[in-house]
């Protein structure tokens, strides 16, 4: 084997030295694979034949009467084998006086079988199997023989020239491993590499798969036993602690969508990535808020939960037309994080981790030689984030009305208005203040549905919908009383205001101290985000459902949990204290929707006046 491969290899499969003691006994086997997904490698081979979308191009011309075009090939798999089939159009004749005599013409289909194989270098080469000139319809083409003749003396060899450079890949790789693997692994790891073996590539559905086999201890292959979660809440600190580990994976989340939906303009990719990113989110501020209980590292928790939808979203997008100077780039991301779940599958005794470092170099993949780090956290808003996703930004409150000095003798409307800002009412001031609330949330809900159109009945429940949730989720409180002052109503999952926006879950997408401190910044945002969860989620599954009344239970349960709760109300078997939340949302609905006014004092909604 060339030096320099296997030396590649041995770093590749340095990744198998995660995290355990040495071993004591050895015989298990497990297999790497290093993927090569077809597309980019069709896109490759396709501009090795010189063929262009808009045309077909000749890759072998002798005058006017001879001559093959080729058009762009497709490449898929097809019994283990690599079949590459394009359009084509061939001559075969003989100039004389200006014109072809004995000229036979061919159009159809150009067909060839195609195995892959590694050349001393590590490159992917392709052998030809078998080779032909075929009807449209596949058939094959007898009267095109002697023109194939002639011209695969041609094209053959361009074939044969044909190397798939899989450096990219190795690189992501070993930037990942580098990473992974702690120093104390060092000996086992040269034990383990010591038995490696580099099989023959083989031919999947999707990819080229190039088996790397290695020998490892028996350990490496029995699961660890579950960590116990702590019994106890976590303190202030362990939180703090806590936040700043799982920082990383949420940059490097964000950083990922937001390439990925820079490179496709594609609207359903886009809005595939926009719910992984918030499922990831409510699941990361599950974690941290104890909700959810995270054994052992959370962030690998969090990779293997999120990769596989994101690796379809991006593999989606190949196939739909992303850029060809981004194929190479998925093709190394890809590959780079499939290592680390197929390792981790593999050998459940490693206890994998998924370094800060590790998902930063993971991410340089996407943008190679791009300055900055990927893993940048910041709270302010992203204008890049709110244009890939349609989120509205929400323009400054209109300033206050000029004073003039008439009002030292006329009483102005609005000095007799208070502030809903760091108003905390008292029990007598409820009525005053539920009328003030009251009349921001109509407003708003006004503002958002000329903002987007609903049709009814669709328009209807939201505007029941908008007043139900802010009061379930903060009895229409944007404060509560702090030591004798007001201070933003908080959540223990971080959720802020009246309507108990999480910080996390939109980090970049609205401002933080708004959402704390400006009473009608946090209604607008809480009004957005219920439009989107209602047009997006709430009224495809009730379709789905057949029930109109799905889509308000539908839209909370989404605003309470991310996107994969949106049919949680209507389990079999539904968790209890989420079907005590749904439960309660469908009752303050149905009292907003018969015409009911909130009830501050219970933090219910009072039919009493409705029904007279």
């Amino acid at each position: 084997m060339n030096r320099g491969l296997r030396t590649t290899l041995v770093r590749l499969l340095a990744f198998c030295s995660l995290m355990l003691p040495g071993p004591a006994s050895w015989g298990g086997r497990i297999e790497l694979p290093l993927r090569i997904p077809l597309e980019p490698l069709g896109q490759a081979l396709s501009e090795q034949l010189a063929a262009t979308p808009s045309s077909r191009r000749a890759v072998y011309r002798d005058g006017p009467c001879r001559y093959l075009k080729l058009g762009v090939p497709k490449l898929h798999a097809v019994d283990g084998r690599l079949r590459v089939v394009g359009p084509g159009t061939a001559a075969l004749g003989v100039e004389l006086l200006g014109n072809c005599q004995g000229a036979t013409a061919w159009q159809g289909l150009v067909d060839f079988t195609l195995a892959p194989w590694l050349d001393r270098a590590g490159r992917l080469r392709m052998r030809i199997i078998d080779s032909q000139l075929a009807e449209s319809s596949g058939a094959r083409a007898p009267a095109a023989g002697l023109i194939w003749d002639l011209s695969k003396r041609h094209v053959h060899p361009r074939l044969e020239r044909f190397s798939y450079d899989i450096g990219a890949t190795r690189e992501a790789l070993l930037a990942l491993l580098r990473t992974a693997a702690p120093p104390q692994q060092g000996d086992a790891l040269e034990l383990a590499l010591a038995q490696l073996q580099v099989m023959e590539p083989r031919v999947e559905a999707s990819s080229i798969v190039v088996p790397i086999a290695i020998e490892v201890p028996d350990a490496w292959l029995a699961a660890s036993p579950p960590a116990n979660p702590p019994a106890q809440p976590l303190t202030e600190a362990e939180l703090e602690a806590f936040d700043q580990a799982l920082q990383p994976w949420d940059a490097f989340l964000v950083y990922s969508i937001k390439q990925v939906a820079l490179d496709s303009a594609d609207g359903g990719l886009r809005e595939r990535l926009f719910t992984l990113l918030l499922d990831s989110r409510y699941q990361l501020a599950a974690i941290l808020s104890g909700e959810a209980r995270a054994v052992g590292d959370p962030v690998r928790a969090l990779f293997i939960d999120a990769w596989n939808e994101l690796r379809a979203i991006l593999l989606d997008g190949q196939r739909a037309g992303l850029p060809h100077t981004s194929l190479l780039r998925y093709a190394a991301f890809i590959e780079a994080g499939d290592a680390l779940l197929a390792l981790d599958r593999a050998a459940p005794g490693l206890g994998v981790r998924v370094s800060a470092d590790g998902l930063r170099q993971l991410a340089r993949t996407l943008r190679p030689g791009e300055a900055g780090d990927p893993l940048a956290y910041a709270w302010a808003v992203d204008p890049e984030l709110l244009r890939l996703f349609e989120v509205p930004d929400i323009p400054d409150a209109a300033p206050a009305p000029r004073r003039s000095w008439l009002d030292f003798f006329i009483a102005p409307a609005h000095a007799q208005e208070r502030s809903l800002d760091a108003w905390v009412p008292k029990r007598d001031e409820l009525g005053a203040y539920g009328a003030s609330i009251g009349g921001l949330l109509k407003k708003t809900t006004a503002t958002e549905l000329q903002r987007t159109s609903l049709a009814a009945p669709y328009d209807g429940i939201y505007r029941s919908l908008v007043p139900s949730t802010a009061l379930i989720e903060s009895c229409w409180r944007q404060y509560v009383l702090r030591e004798g002052k007001a201070h933003y109503l908080r959540s223990s999952a971080d959720s802020v205001g009246i309507m108990q926006i999480n910080q996390r879950v939109w980090r970049g997408f609205y401002d933080v101290k708004r959402l704390r401190w400006d009473t009608a910044y946090n209604t607008r945002a809480g009004a957005q985000i219920l439009m989107r969860y209602l047009k997006n989620y709430a009224i495809p599954y009730a379709e789905r459902s057949g029930d109109i009344d799905h889509v308000p239970r539908a839209a909370y349960a989404v605003y309470n949990a991310g996107p994969r709760a949106v049919g949680r109300f209507n389990k079999a078997e539904p968790h209890p204290r989420e079907q005590r939340v749904d439960e309660r949302l469908w009752t303050l609905y149905r009292g907003f929707s018969s015409g009911g006014q909130a009830d501050l004092r219970t933090c219910g909604v009072d039919t009493a006046a409705a029904l007279q």
